[in-house]
């Protein structure tokens, strides 16, 4: 079904993927939120998405992005923070002055790594000593997580026939705008610089493009994987705003990605429904996964070339009747569903376990299951050519350079093997743990 909908082709059924995050999965099993947190095994996990299963009922792998706990104790972090629910938030904080943008713009990743990190992290600011080993333990942590994630999502995977992107196939994607506000000025401080500073704005977000482009690779090109970029800003930006300092490197963030074969999978917050004739600009089976907006407009404009899905309420399922939820998914899959491009999904997922009513959730998912089914499958879903909807911005960007991130040529000029034989295993070596450190790093 995936395979078919992320080639243009009409499946047997749309996918329908659940809406329940690691944290409702903790707790429905009984569990406590902060303490479990501190403690996620592998086998922790299987059993919390086993005792899940008497809910979740859709066809993909529980997509788990648990915050790390551990990891932020050593860093001692002030990006996200636990607060006395168990609940890891992200607070409004800003970690970049205005009159810093010049050093921004100047080298962004030593910017970042040198001003920022150690301003973000307590745990980075105690020396070169202390960071070194703040940071070790901070990685070897991440890295227990991810094992365990990765263990227990291929359990039950295949325990119950579900799909997962392929390994390798999917990255997290930043983009300018959302990077500046979420990480360096903040919220608050954002509006300002685009009245106060807006050259400095967009010279920097134009900066830190080879950058962000560089953290978004994928060691794996499929069709079923995706960059996934989860937006905050824009719907709060008026249009004059969105169109001068939000969409232009947006758009060539997507492009780029489609021009090395990836789709970009964008959850797309807030309502966008003002800016539908954007979104027509974007390449062809683009996945956009919406919070809020007018279904029947996304349709009409986007149905054709984008794979659409979202606007359910998860809210409704929580003191609605069983029929008005029942009555929520069958108005959208009548008008989501037909000619195809279409996976059911929520508007967002269930965090808090009384953020659902489960005999709701479950109706939903089984009526929406049983109402998947297309009589036209195999067909295509447009005739247009994937490759003639991407323009290409990648030759404007040099590739991403810095001081923190040697080539192990250069490196190797220091540290020589001392025979052939061994180079290339040096080499893959030093690719291997370099790229995780980046990946656990800023």
């Amino acid at each position: 079904m995936y395979t078919d909908l992320y080639t243009g082709i009409v499946p047997e059924r749309f996918p329908v993927q659940d809406g329940l995050q690691i944290e409702w999965y903790i707790q429905y099993a009984g569990k406590d939120l902060m303490t479990t947190q501190y403690s996620l095994t592998a086998d922790v996990l299987i059993e919390i998405l086993e005792k899940g299963r008497e809910v979740a009922r859709g066809d993909m792998a529980p997509a788990m992005f648990p915050r790390n706990p551990i990891g932020m104790m050593f860093q001692q972090s002030l990006v996200n923070e636990m607060s006395k629910t168990g609940m890891i938030q992200h607070p409004e904080r800003t970690f970049m002055e205005e009159d810093e943008y010049d050093e921004l713009i100047k080298n962004p990743h030593e910017f970042l790594m040198e001003k920022c990190l150690p301003r973000m992290n307590k745990g980075y600011a105690k020396g070169e000593v202390h960071r070194a080993l703040n940071f070790a333990k901070y990685l070897l942590s991440a890295m227990d997580q991810s094992r365990a994630l990765a263990v227990a999502t291929a359990t039950i995977r295949e325990r119950y026939g579900l799909f997962a992107y392929p390994e390798g196939s999917t990255a997290l994607q930043a983009v300018p705008f959302d990077f500046i506000a979420d990480f360096l000025r903040g919220f608050s401080k954002i509006p300002l610089d685009m009245r106060r500073r807006p050259e400095k704005l967009l010279e920097a977000m134009e900066a830190l493009m080879p950058y962000l482009i560089y953290m978004g690779r994928n060691k794996v090109q499929s069709p079923l994987g995706c960059n996934m970029i989860m937006t905050h800003m824009a719907a709060f930006l008026n249009t004059k705003d969105f169109e001068k300092f939000y969409w232009p490197t947006f758009y060539k963030i997507c492009h780029i990605c489609a021009e090395r074969g990836q789709a970009m999978s964008i959850f797309l917050e807030g309502d966008w429904t003002r800016f539908l004739d954007y979104l027509q600009e974007l390449p062809q089976g683009t996945r956009l996964y919406m919070e809020y907006g007018d279904p029947v407009k996304f349709k009409e404009k986007l149905g054709k070339k984008m794979i659409l899905s979202g606007f359910y309420p998860l809210t409704l399922l929580k003191h609605a009747s069983k029929e008005k939820c029942l009555d929520k998914a069958k108005e959208l899959i009548d008008i989501l569903a037909p000619g195809g491009n279409y996976y059911f999904s929520f508007d967002k997922g269930a965090l808090n376990l009384n953020d659902i009513n489960p005999e709701n959730y479950i109706a939903v998912m089984e009526y929406v299951l049983e109402n998947s089914k297309y009589d036209n499958a195999g067909e295509p879903v447009t005739t247009a050519r994937r490759e003639d909807s991407i323009v290409k911005f990648s030759h404007l960007y040099p590739e991403f350079k810095s001081k923190y991130l040697v080539s192990f040529d250069e490196f190797k000029a220091e540290y020589p093997p001392v025979d052939e034989r061994v180079e290339p295993l040096m080499r893959a070596a030093y690719d291997k743990y370099t790229s995780l450190v980046n990946v656990f790093g800023f």
